[in-house]
């Protein structure tokens, strides 16, 4: 159904190709742009010449326009040309539009086609098969229908987001500054730069601190050993699993056949566990008792006393695996004698235990960050559902009208 207002439209009638031919000169430099998949903007190419640019149609860059990747439509390859685009060329492959008779705004046309829906229209318009076959064709693409509400919905709609965009910003910018933070924290307190004792430090060998449980994976083609209707506790860990600090869950189960049939050994939860194959360095701590396949090991800790679980997981950061590192045919891998001689550097219990709360609260603020992030991510996600189909409605005030009178 179409919302009060809004016009069901072609493309056609909203959008107008332009395109300015550029005739390369043998004596200047020119830039090209490209455009990311999944929405993810305009990025300048390096400085070329009219020999490298030889046969290939180029156009001048638009200010304003809605510009797409035609090879790579079907992935949202997206944009809005800016004042950063002044000067800068792009190839047949990037046609521009622009708005006829102010009938849409290019912010919220870009906020459509970075839609579910706005996908799936592109990729109606990008008949062939995968990859560089799946092409928009300029046809197809004239003829899709949009639904369009009156432009002052427009663009209410597209500034609303907008914002909800530059919260996301700023969000995401403080976590990537508070990891940083945390990076160069660790590189003081986790090589004795920075102390919080007196003691001496020592590097000592895994085989002497841990007992290390190394898992496995029952046949494949026994159906009878995986639990796929998860009936049972046996939590099988793989290292698509090894996603964040903390494992409450695994995406396999294996059935109590699968466990006595096989090499696997029950981890118990609070253990840290450790890849030590293809995925090398990737830990995480156990909230729950877990099988593993035979790429992550167990680091049961022998003497609690002497090494603390909250350290050891930060001191894991600065182990040198590449030292006892193979290269296999798939990869870099390690084996269990190889674990054994790694070293860990070791300071005293109490001195541990400081590095490790100072590393956890640093740990928690980044986490708190991240949930915000999450959480603005999806709240924008949902309200894009609702605006761009009409579902919710914006206030149009008298200013607004104004403004495009």
């Amino acid at each position: 159904m179409i919302p009060s207002g809004w016009s069901l439209l072609n493309v056609a009638d909203f959008l107008e190709r332009i395109s300015i031919p550029v005739i390369p000169k043998e004596d200047k430099t020119y830039r090209e742009i490209g455009i990311r998949s999944h929405g993810k903007g305009i990025f300048h190419k390096e400085p070329t010449d009219a020999v490298t640019i030889g046969n290939k149609r180029v156009f001048e860059i638009v200010n304003n326009a809605f510009i797409v990747n035609i090879v790579f439509a079907w992935e949202q390859a997206v944009a809005k040309t800016t004042d950063n685009e002044i000067g800068f060329i792009a190839s047949h492959r990037f046609p521009q539009f622009l708005p006829k008779d102010n009938l849409c705004d290019i912010d919220f046309l870009l906020y459509f086609f970075k839609s579910t829906k706005g996908k799936y229209l592109l990729g109606l318009a990008s008949p062939g098969g995968a990859g560089r076959n799946k092409t928009l064709g300029q046809k197809e693409f004239e003829k899709l229908e949009v639904i369009l509400p009156p432009i002052l919905e427009q663009r209410k709609i597209a500034k609303i987001l907008s914002t909800w965009d530059k919260a996301i910003s700023t969000t995401g910018a403080l976590v990537s500054n508070r990891k940083q933070q945390k990076k160069a924290l660790m590189q003081q307190l986790l090589t004795g730069k920075k102390r919080f004792g007196e003691g001496e430090w020592e590097y000592i060998k895994f085989e002497e601190l841990f007992n290390l449980e190394i898992g496995g994976t029952p046949s494949r083609t026994v159906s009878e050993y995986w639990d796929e209707n998860g009936e049972t506790e046996n939590h099988w860990l793989s290292i698509r699993d090894l996603k964040g600090k903390y494992i409450s869950s695994t995406s396999e189960k294996i059935s109590d056949l699968g466990v006595s049939k096989s090499n696997v050994t029950l981890i118990p939860k609070d253990t840290i566990v450790l890849s030590f194959k293809l995925t090398i360095g990737r830990r995480a701590f156990l909230t729950m008792d877990t099988y593993t396949n035979e790429a992550i090991c167990g680091l049961e800790i022998k003497d609690k006393t002497r090494l603390d679980n909250n350290y050891l997981y930060q001191a894991l950061e600065f182990v040198d695996f590449d030292k006892e590192i193979d290269q296999a045919i798939k990869g870099k891998t390690l084996n269990k004698a190889k674990l054994k001689r790694l070293k860990l550097l070791v300071p005293d219990i109490a001195e541990q235990q400081k590095i490790a709360t100072v590393l956890s609260v640093s740990d928690q603020e980044i986490e708190i960050l991240e949930q915000q992030l999450s959480d603005l991510q999806q709240e924008k996600k949902a309200l894009m559902q609702q605006l761009l189909t009409g579902k919710k409605r914006v206030n149009i005030t008298i200013q607004n009208r104004r403004a495009v009178c």
